[in-house]
C-alpha cells in the first residue's frame, strides 16, 4: 500500500520477490541450456558480486562456438518471458494492453547488456542484417519449451538457496531432491 507517495515495506518486499522470481527463471534458462550443451558450470546465483546485476551464471572457461553462446544468451530472457506469460493471466495482459512481444522485449532488456552483447557479437560475426531474425532464438525457445520442468526445478531451488553449484544444478535437472 502506498501512502502519500511513499512505498511501504510490504510493497518493497513484494517487488523484490517478483524481481527475484524473474531473475531465478532467467538464470535457470541460461544454466539449463549451458548444461544441455555439455558445458561445465561453476555456479548460478541470485547474489552477484558485481553491482548492477540481478543474477549470474558462472561457467568454466572453455572455447565455445559463438553460435552456442548466442543460444545460451537467448535462453535466459526467453525463460523469463515464458515465466511471466505463464503467471500472468491473458485477460490481465489485455486489460493492460501488453502484447506478448512486449513481455519478451522486457525480458531481454531485464537481462542487461551481457545477453544483448553476446547476441549482437554473434550477429555481426555471422553477418546477419539488423532486421533479420536469427536462428538462435528459435533454438533457445525450443530448448526452453522441451526442458521447462527442469528449468522450473532449477528456478525454485535458486529462490530457495540463492546459489547453486554445478553439481547441484545437474542433480536438480535430474529431478534429485537437494539436501541442505
Amino acid at each position: 500500500m502506498t501512502r502519500m507517495g511513499r512505498v511501504t515495506g510490504s510493497e518493497t518486499q513484494q517487488s523484490r520477490s517478483a524481481e527475484d522470481s524473474m531473475t531465478a527463471w532467467h538464470e535457470a534458462g541460461h544454466a539449463v541450456v549451458y548444461l544441455l550443451q555439455g558445458r561445465s558450470l561453476r555456479y548460478v546465483t541470485l547474489r552477484p558480486r558485481t553491482a548492477g546485476r540481478a543474477g549470474f551464471t558462472a561457467v568454466r572457461p572453455r572455447r565455445v562456438d559463438l553460435s552456442a553462446l548466442a543460444v545460451v544468451a537467448h535462453a535466459g530472457p526467453l525463460a523469463q518471458a515464458r515465466y511471466v506469460l505463464d503467471t500472468t493471466r491473458a485477460a490481465e495482459r489485455l486489460r493492460e494492453d501488453v502484447p506478448v512481444d512486449d513481455v519478451r522485449l522486457d525480458a531481454y532488456l531485464h537481462g542487461g547488456h551481457d545477453d544483448m552483447a553476446v547476441i549482437a557479437q554473434a550477429r555481426r560475426a555471422y553477418g546477419l542484417a539488423a532486421r533479420r531474425p536469427d536462428l538462435w532464438a528459435g533454438i533457445a525457445q525450443d530448448l526452453i519449451d522441451r526442458y521447462w520442468p527442469e528449468i522450473g526445478r532449477v528456478a525454485a531451488e535458486l529462490l530457495e538457496r540463492r546459489t547453486l553449484t554445478g553439481s547441484q544444478l545437474r542433480a536438480c535437472m535430474a529431478g534429485d531432491v537437494l539436501t541442505r
